[in-house]
């Protein structure tokens, strides 16, 4: 049987080791014990570490509470931006619309009396060739009432309700007015259409290119000598002469027109 010998030299370090623990512990280091201030050593670098994690924290969480506010006033910004925008391209559209009637007010300032300014809510240049304007029999507007734009005429009123009108445009296939050459005898009928014209003048009328072509009022709708045009290259033959008319007002650029109240006899 095996026997556990006595080393005297193992018992004697561990006998010394016992009393240096049981010193350790009673030796006094400020307020606390050597073990516990041992255990500060130790416990105070997790201390700190956790401190700074949850201070981390507090940041972050403050920080995310800033950038959504940023951001929420980046929003507000950006809507302000845009209502600013639409507030400036209004006060634009008005601004045009007020140079619009000065140029037509300017532009025939005989008619200044029977005029009435109206402004165009809605076109339809390509299927009835018509225009509505906010002006109607409250405003003093009747049927074929002529109707104006800075360069000349459009077309007349072909229906009227209480606050509105619709223009009909003398690029419409029923329109016509009567009209003259200028340097040019005889009385010629205007056609309206896409492709407008002069018809009734006598054969091998000679039409300079580029003449300008006016009312002359005998259809009982538009006054004398309002711009109507200027004429093409003629169609001369032995029956009659045609002659091809670029209207001079432009019904897609009317953004304010002058509708002529009709005079009562």
């Amino acid at each position: 049987m095996a026997r556990l010998a006595f080393r005297p030299d193992l018992a004697l370090a561990l006998a010394c080791l016992g009393l240096y623990v049981a010193t350790a512990a009673q030796v006094r280091q400020g307020q606390g014990t050597a073990l516990g201030f041992a255990f500060q050593s130790l416990s105070q670098p997790l201390v700190v570490g956790t401190t700074q994690l949850v201070q981390a924290a507090k940041d972050w969480a403050s920080g995310r509470q800033d950038w959504e506010a940023i951001l929420a006033e980046l929003q507000d910004l950006r809507q302000q931006v845009a209502r600013l925008s639409e507030e400036n391209q209004l006060l634009a559209s008005e601004l045009l619309v007020l140079r619009q009637g000065h140029q037509l007010l300017a532009a025939f300032p005989s008619l200044q009396e029977q005029a009435v300014l109206a402004a165009v809510t809605a076109r339809d240049l390509l299927g009835s060739h018509t225009l509505t304007v906010d002006r109607g029999r409250i405003h003093g507007v009747t049927r074929d009432c002529p109707v104006l734009g800075p360069e000349g005429v459009l077309g007349r009123v072909d229906q009227v309700t209480e606050k509105t009108a619709r223009v009909q445009l003398l690029t419409h296939p029923a329109a016509a007015a009567a009209a003259q050459i200028v340097g040019v005898e005889g009385e010629a009928l205007l056609l309206g259409g896409e492709r407008p014209r002069l018809e009734g003048l006598p054969p091998y009328t000679q039409v300079p290119p580029g003449s300008h072509v006016v009312t002359t009022g005998s259809e009982g709708v538009y006054p004398p000598g309002l711009p109507l045009g200027v004429t093409g290259e003629p169609k001369l033959g032995a029956m009659f002469t045609e002659v091809p008319v670029k209207l001079s007002a432009r019904a897609e650029a009317a953004r304010v027109v002058m509708v002529l109240r009709r005079q009562r006899p």
